[in-house]
């Protein structure tokens, strides 16, 4: 409970600042406010030691991408533009190809490949479970640590991209 209250009250301050910008900023701010007072209530030792406030986050996330994942329409998207699939297919996995071949050159072993790959593509949800199928729980936390960093920097450099392309 005070996981979610701490979460409800940086919500609102974050909802309460995108009011005082003009409108089409407002969904930015809010956006990076919210990960920026997430980010400093983190380095508090006595928020960041509540428990279960990560499954807590996670659950939110999962709730959060099932409900923009029973929206898409896949034909439309591919109806729509087929060379947009093919951009995700090629950033998805080369992607994965460039951290295969960092890890190769930094001698980074198989389960740690895996297990961060995972928090990348997928989410760091799904990191415990992939430790589950390695037998190997000591890679836990580099998975999680890297895939809510992945949130917290995609967050940034997300607005940051969008706002460069938009001034195309």
């Amino acid at each position: 409970m005070k996981a979610l209250g701490l979460a409800v009250v940086i919500f609102a301050i974050a909802g309460g600042a995108g009011f005082l910008v003009p409108a089409d900023l407002q969904m930015t701010v809010v956006i990076l406010l919210i990960t920026t007072l997430g980010i400093i209530a983190s380095l508090f030792r006595s928020i960041n030691r509540i428990e279960k406030s990560f499954e807590l986050g996670m659950y939110f996330i999962l709730i959060f991408s099932l409900v923009v994942a029973s929206m898409a329409d896949v034909r439309q998207f591919i109806a729509a533009s087929p060379s947009i699939l093919f951009y995700v297919s090629l950033v998805v996995f080369g992607s994965l190809l460039v951290q295969v071949i960092l890890s190769k050159i930094f001698r980074i072993d198989t389960d740690t490949l895996m297990i961060t790959s995972t928090a990348f593509i997928c989410s760091p949800l799904f990191v415990p479970v992939v430790a589950g199928a390695l037998k190997n729980k000591e890679v836990i936390v580099s998975g999680l640590t890297v895939g809510i960093i992945g949130y917290a920097a995609g967050n940034y450099l997300g607005v940051m991209i969008a706002y460069l392309l938009s001034g195309l």
